[in-house]
């Protein structure tokens, strides 16, 4: 996942979870482990759009988090972050005998976050996180299969991602990546779930 990417993931998810308002850039960067100044370059569109403000005293408030994650969804390429396509068998082995190594995304994440019961449909096709460096012999880990797509887990999903599935964010954006109807139909549960309601909280952009 590109830089950019990230930085966008962290406003979105933080803004889904109730924190609209940033200090300042820097924080917002740390957070994302990015630099100061890849910072405000990935914050330029986000602003020019209106789904970002950033004040000149430098704080950072969250719009429109529905802007912010449909912009993550149009970069999202889950093909340059594919490290192997796997077995259920051998995702649910590494689970078992390492389950902080591996991180659900996709349809398995999606129904984490809509409650834990599956009312959408068949999962299909599924996504599944690793650290890149998990081990020098990760394929062997995860032989060749024809189920589940393995990408690559960046250092703040290790930190964040801490109920075993991916962030709201990140599973939205990778649910448009992938092809299929199944994956189109957890995408349209979790939109209804995130934006069922209308979002009139934010004030315009004051020009401080």
């Amino acid at each position: 996942m590109k830089q950019t990417e990230r930085l966008w993931r962290t406003l979105a998810d933080s803004a889904l979870e109730g924190r609209r308002t940033w200090p300042d850039v820097t924080v917002l960067a740390d957070a994302a482990d990015l630099a100061n100044g890849a910072a405000h370059h990935a914050l330029r569109r986000l602003v020019d759009i209106g789904a970002v403000e950033v004040r000149r005293r430098g704080g950072v408030t969250v719009l429109s988090p529905e802007k912010v994650l449909i912009q993550l969804c149009g970069y999202r390429n889950l093909i340059n972050d594919t490290l192997a396509v796997t077995s259920r068998r051998a995702v649910n082995d590494l689970l078992t005998h390492r389950p902080e190594a591996i991180t659900l995304g996709g349809a398995d994440a999606a129904i984490h976050w809509l409650g834990g019961r599956n009312t959408v449909a068949d999962v299909g096709f599924r996504l599944a996180y690793v650290d890149e460096n998990l081990t020098d012999d990760w394929p062997l880990i995860l032989p060749a299969g024809e189920e589940v797509r393995v990408v690559s887990r960046d250092a703040v999903g290790r930190r964040t991602w801490r109920s075993g599935f991916t962030s709201r964010a990140q599973t939205y954006a990778d649910l448009f990546a992938l092809p299929g109807w199944q994956a189109s139909e957890f995408r349209l549960a979790l939109h209804r779930e995130l934006f069922g309601a209308a979002d009139w909280d934010q004030k315009e952009p004051t020009g401080e």
